[in-house]
């Protein structure tokens, strides 16, 4: 059993994420600003507050950290670039920092395979240059390298670039096309 920080664990990735690790008894608390409401089990402890509004106290006795924060696609991006740096580029980097100071040993954070930009359906793998144009793919790379810069051997820091994640979720998204087609199917 671990204990486990999760930051933006109450989105559409927490909200499956979470379930599984209860079930293997973990003590989960999430931080989420809770933009889109809570879905999450009643017993998850959760700090309805703001990344750069916590320090290194909060995560004291903590084994691990998760960063499923920030902005989620090009067009929340778009919407706004500055956020979008602030969120996926400066929290990240920030919150591994933190954790790193408070002597958690562990840190996830959630990339994206946005970081390798447009790729004229050509393979992309973990030895590819990322060369993303777009503020989202930048941003993104940007918090793996801040993450990924503190690692060292009393402090284990783990980048996934996932491809676009859908299916069902307490918290669904329906900015992915597959999920809206699989809403309209069901209803």
């Amino acid at each position: 059993m671990a204990k486990i920080f999760i930051a933006g664990g109450a989105g559409y990735v927490g909200s499956r994420l979470i379930p599984e690790l209860l079930k293997d008894n973990h003590d989960i608390t999430v931080l989420d600003i809770l933009w889109f409401g809570n879905t999450l089990p009643k017993k998850v402890k959760i700090l309805k507050k703001d990344i750069f509004d916590i320090d290194e106290s909060a995560l004291a006795g903590f084994d691990q950290t998760i960063f499923l924060a920030g902005l989620s696609n090009d067009p929340m991006a778009d919407h706004s670039p500055s956020q979008n740096f602030i969120y996926n580029s400066a929290a990240p980097s920030y919150l591994a920092y933190i954790s790193k100071c408070a002597g958690v040993r562990r840190f996830i954070y959630a990339s994206s395979a946005s970081v390798y930009g447009f790729t004229d359906s050509k393979p992309r793998s973990e030895d590819s240059t990322p060369r993303s144009s777009f503020p989202y793919g930048i941003s993104k790379f940007q918090g793996e390298c801040g993450s990924m810069y503190l690692a060292d051997e009393n402090f284990s820091v783990i980048s996934l670039r996932k491809g676009t994640i859908s299916g069902w979720a307490p918290r669904m998204r329906f900015d992915l096309i597959v999920n809206t087609m699989y809403m309209k199917a069901m209803t």
